[in-house]
């Protein structure tokens, strides 16, 4: 509709307004095709099933109850065209003697509604969704393993823009991630994790 629209105008002699155009095709001097940023972070993740309870087959017994850590992270990598992102994260999240390091890809949509809606929205919307890998140890003697684990998430953020280079954000993220314990086990569990959520805040810096 809007192509047919710019489309009568041009063959009438008038140039389209831009207030009937989607902001990609606005005449905006100042609006980026590429726009790197770098985001650090910190939140909390936590899952019910982080907590673990077994006994191996050498008879030991061993168990944490540990359900939620602190976490702080990084993410950084570019936006195209105002909405299309792709970006990278590491995060280092800790309990009092559980220890987990991630990294990933995510690729991700930026919308901006306050444009749209006026006031009491937030600036921006992002979803995104990619792929982690991550080590997960355990600080206690002869407690055992745990392998890489590899899995998926999925994210929401809003931000609110601070200036033309910074933004304050809040996140939010399911993740499905397991570490598979790695020592014989005749009874109870065999992994440490599983559904799981992330939770926090970030400044977005741009450039």
């Amino acid at each position: 509709m809007v192509i047919w629209m710019a489309v009568l105008m041009a063959a009438a002699g008038l140039p389209p307004e831009d207030e009937f155009l989607p902001r990609s095709l606005q005449d905006d001097e100042d609006a980026k095709v590429v726009t790197a940023f770098f985001t650090p972070r910190v939140g909390g993740w936590a899952g019910r099933h982080f907590a673990f309870q077994a006994t191996r087959t050498d008879n030991l017994q061993v168990s944490s109850q540990q359900q939620a850590f602190v976490s702080t992270s990084a993410l950084a990598g570019i936006e195209l065209y105002e909405h299309f992102v792709v970006m990278g994260i590491y995060e280092a999240s800790f309990a009092s003697k559980i220890t987990v390091q991630v990294g990933g890809a995510y690729v991700g949509w930026r919308e901006h509604p306050k444009e749209r809606y006026g006031k009491g929205v937030p600036d921006e919307a992002m979803i995104y969704a990619g792929v982690l890998i991550g080590h997960l140890d355990v600080n206690v003697f002869d407690f055992g393993e745990f392998d890489r684990g590899i899995g998926f998430a999925a994210g929401l953020e809003l931000g609110w823009t601070l200036s033309s280079h910074l933004a304050f954000e809040l996140y939010a993220e399911y993740r499905l991630i397991r570490f598979e314990y790695l020592r014989p086990v005749s009874t109870g569990n065999t992994s440490m994790g599983g559904s799981t959520i992330a939770f926090g805040i970030g400044l977005d810096l741009r450039f």
